[in-house]
């Protein structure tokens, strides 16, 4: 789900975390500077970056490697 607004994306998050598939998992409001849109999504959106590009934990990047 995509907003415009900060505000738009934080009542989308509170309407989606209040739906009981959601119940138990973290709701993340992402802005992508390109776009200018506020993204709303659980970690799928995350997880696909992750892969993508690597993470930091603890202050340490980690590129994943591709799976086989």
């Amino acid at each position: 789900m995509k907003a415009k607004t900060i505000e738009e994306a934080k009542s989308m998050a509170k309407d989606k975390s209040l739906e009981t598939q959601y119940k138990d998992e973290a709701i993340y409001i992402i802005y992508c500077s390109r776009t200018e849109y506020f993204y709303v999504d659980t970690n799928s959106l995350i997880r696909l970056w992750e892969q993508l590009f690597g993470y930091y934990e603890n202050g340490v990047y980690t590129a994943e490697k591709p799976h086989s």
